[in-house]
């Protein structure tokens, strides 16, 4: 055979060895697209599944979220006490309390001022505005949920609403507290709410109005929304409480004698 033929032959293997090469990459490379589009496929998909989570976990509470009786979108607090719809009732202080169901501390202000607070409301001489927050909800998940209570803060203020809606506020806001439990963060029990609902007076259909209206947590927005407030005015702790706006310190708000005398100052100003 001659040279010729042998470089002839030699060159169409030589090809033929470069086109396979040729394929084998092309097969590798068209693997590599198949294995990177269908990651993006998967990503894009987790992240499609993921949106409508997100969105539930963060969904914003409705603006037409039911309101207890007599509560308003302005502040969502409480209204407590006949001063609010008196005559010249423009001309009574207005006390604002911020508070948490589970704080030992709101506990202490009820027990130390609350029936001074009491006897102010019932004369007319104070417009009360109690306006609910749960943060300790927060603070306290492990231990409540521990306890078998999670979220009491925020089961407590929804009985409170309850509360309202059956003309109960005052002595439901009163037996909370006193019925706090000893170790911080043992929480509350629907049970014990209920119960409280019922020595403040809640009785009959009543009472079973009480339960549906907690156990259905029929007031969950009005809850959440009156926490954005407390997180929006940068309240950071409780009891913290405003006389006609304007902030009272705490050996004030401690102090029966010296609350008394702030709230009957400000009715002269």
């Amino acid at each position: 055979m001659s040279q010729e033929n042998m470089s002839a032959k030699a060159a169409k293997a030589a090809a033929a060895a470069a086109r396979q090469d040729a394929a084998v990459i092309e097969q590798k490379r068209q693997r590599k697209i198949r294995l990177i589009g269908g990651l993006v496929v998967v990503v894009v998909m987790a992240a499609l599944i993921a949106i409508p989570a997100l969105s539930k976990k963060d969904a914003v509470v409705p603006s037409d979220s039911a309101l207890p009786t007599g509560v308003t979108s302005d502040t969502y607090g409480v209204k407590v006490g006949s001063a609010w719809t008196a005559t010249g009732s423009d001309k009574i202080p207005v006390l604002q309390i911020w508070e948490d169901f589970q704080c030992p501390a709101c506990a202490r202000f009820e027990e130390a001022s609350g029936a001074a607070l009491q006897g102010l409301i019932s004369d007319g001489k104070v417009r009360v505005e109690y306006r609910p927050t749960i943060f300790l909800d927060k603070n306290l998940m492990s231990s409540n949920t521990a306890a078998g209570n999670p979220n009491s803060s925020k089961r407590a203020t929804m009985g409170f609403g309850c509360a309202v809606d059956a003309n109960a506020a005052e002595k439901y806001h009163a037996g909370v507290f006193a019925a706090q439990p000893a170790d911080e963060g043992a929480g509350f029990p629907n049970e014990t709410l209920i119960s409280i609902a019922e020595s403040s007076g809640v009785t009959g259909d009543a009472l079973t109005t009480f339960t549906d209206c907690l156990t259905s947590e029929k007031y969950a927005g009005w809850v959440a929304k009156s926490f954005e407030a407390f997180n929006s005015e940068g309240v950071t702790s409780t009891p913290f409480g405003l006389i006609n706006g304007t902030e009272v310190p705490g050996e004030v708000l401690f102090d029966p004698a010296k609350l008394t005398a702030a709230i009957e100052a400000a009715s002269k100003s």
